[in-house]
């Protein structure tokens, strides 16, 4: 008997070694083709390409795998999701941010039979590289659902602690700040302020202590010149702002939106300190330091003002520091700013991160996916070492080589494209930075240096402290839930309007807003919030 164990035992371990030095080769010898649906990722267009299927990078990723696809692209997230409800046979795999345009997410696919569970042992066997490095703590936090399954694969994935999930915040002209003898800082009072220190020691002054200070600075702005200092990249973006935790950690506040501290669910909006933000932010609108058409700028606007120096600092992507450069005036310059944050604190609170696994490439296989091995394994080719280069830097000695340092460096086709392509849309079309994958393209993420300040400053946050993962709250819930934050969504959103704009007092209706949220039952959303949280960090200790 005992020598029968050994032998069970050492089959055990041979198979469990087996089992973690799965790999799968490529290219795979079949004749299935398979089918995807996925949204057009419109930057390809900049390559002069318009469709995936007609890249170089795509055509790569299929000959490399030896698996051919039949892709089919749709102009956005609605145009797909009525594509499934309309259709009789769903595609072996779709791509989509399920949570943005299908109805309950990613919990209203699984109870509409859309997608099959992914079953771990398989991704182990048929995508063992994806296996290897998604199966951690910081993945699976994000990847898990409430009953503790995989539903999806990964989608565009960051590397653990990159700064480049922090790619939204604050970015300043350079030019005009230098122009008043001042420096972007960190603090709510240093960073509108943001005297240099040697004009301090010249001036005699100390570092600034007040949040009337950040006031103080954008007036000086405003005196230079400038017609509306502070500008929001579009009409939702002054939402987003304080929603991402700029300007509120200085107040104290998280985020103006959903967080978590210490296993705790909270939503800003409905917290007092909310306050003392709107105070803030009116105080900015009532000097003309914001413009009064914050809720309907458009993009377009908002950029022509940044760039001909009407505005001089926006909240905003990082890829705006790159696409503004052509229409800035000759000596302008840009820069990141700091998340900001009270002089008492070494660091903000909170800043918009993406999810380490963000939306839109997200991998679901469909419930009629008979090739369930075979998406696993074209997935799983671009996190091996070869298909991450293809993702990130496209095709060696076309789109990229390898410099004397031995890292890649782009050539003059994606630089410097002779027939005028810009450089994001032709690395996307000989890359698949778009597509699944482990980002680590520091080249184009970083095409210029203000970009790569940004994405440091912007990182310095304790945000996944405070981030709550999944939204969805569970299925005996959604009803009541759905029904009461209807209402009190539209409501905080219109009173936030208000206050800011003055309509409505914040002095005198601060204190009835909390009462009317109350008689809302935000309460009870409070506690159905919390038992979901609950039920997902159980499902994760698991």
């Amino acid at each position: 008997m005992k020598k029968v164990l050994a032998f069970l035992l050492a089959l055990c371990l041979v198979l469990a070694a087996c089992s973690a030095m799965a790999e799968v080769t490529y290219p795979i010898e079949t004749s299935t083709t398979l089918t995807l649906w996925r949204v057009l990722d419109g930057s390809i267009v900049d390559g002069g390409y318009t469709t995936s299927m007609d890249t170089p990078g795509f055509k790569a990723w299929c000959e490399k795998t030896g698996i051919a696809v039949e892709l089919k692209e749709f102009a956005d997230g609605t145009s797909l999701v009525l594509a499934l409800n309309g259709a009789t046979t769903l595609p072996d795999m779709i791509m989509f941010n399920a949570g943005a345009y299908y109805n309950g997410g990613v919990a209203g696919l699984i109870a509409d039979d859309v997608v099959q569970e992914i079953d771990p042992a398989m991704l182990e066997q048929y995508a063992p590289d994806y296996w290897t490095y998604i199966n951690k703590p910081i993945y699976m936090t994000e990847i898990k659902q409430l009953d503790g399954k995989m539903y999806y694969m990964a989608g565009h994935i960051f590397e653990e602690n990159s700064p480049y999930r922090y790619w939204r915040g604050l970015f300043y002209r350079e030019d005009i700040l230098k122009a008043i003898g001042r420096e972007v800082a960190q603090t709510i009072d240093a960073m509108v302020l943001g005297l240099r220190e040697d004009m301090l020691e010249a001036t005699g002054k100390e570092i600034p202590k007040t949040i009337d200070e950040f006031y103080d600075t954008l007036v000086a702005m405003k005196e230079y010149g400038v017609e509306t200092p502070f500008v929001f990249q579009g009409k939702t973006d002054l939402r987003e702002c304080i929603k991402n935790g700029e300007l509120t950690s200085a107040f104290g506040l998280v985020s103006a939106s959903e967080y978590q501290t210490d296993g705790k669910w909270h939503y800003g909006a409905c917290e007092p300190e909310y306050k003392d933000v709107l105070a803030f932010l009116k105080k900015l609108y009532d000097e003309g330091l914001i413009s009064v058409d914050y809720l309907s700028m458009e993009e377009a606007t908002s950029r022509a003002m940044f760039c001909n120096g009407n505005a001089s600092v926006m909240y905003g992507n990082i890829s705006r520091l790159n696409t503004y450069r052509a229409s800035l005036p000759e000596g302008a310059s840009m820069v990141g700013g700091y998340v900001i944050h009270a002089v008492d604190q070494d660091h903000a609170m909170f800043s918009f991160a993406d999810p380490m696994t963000t939306s839109d490439d997200i991998t679901y296989i469909s419930a009629d996916s008979k090739n369930v091995e075979l998406c696993m394994q074209f997935y799983n080719y671009l996190f091996t070492e070869e298909g991450n280069m293809l993702r990130n830097y496209g095709i060696l000695g076309e789109s990229y080589v390898i410099g004397e340092n031995g890292k890649p460096e782009y050539t003059e086709l994606i630089t410097n494209n002779p027939d005028g392509h810009s450089m994001d849309g032709m690395a996307r079309s000989y890359g698949l930075i778009n597509w699944p994958g482990i980002h680590n393209n520091s080249q184009l993420t970083c095409a210029i240096q203000s970009q790569g300040v940004a994405y440091e400053r912007w990182s310095d946050t304790d945000h996944d402290t405070h981030v709550v993962v999944h939204t969805a709250v569970l299925d005996e819930y959604l009803d009541e839930y759905t029904d009461l934050w209807t209402d009190i969504d539209l409501y905080i959103n219109e009173c936030r309007a208000k206050f800011i704009s003055g309509e409505m007092s914040i002095e005198n209706d601060f204190d009835t807003y909390l009462e009317t949220l109350k008689s809302m039952n935000i309460d009870r959303v409070y506690e159905i919030k919390q038992i979901t949280l609950d039920a997902h960090n159980a499902a994760l200790a698991e």
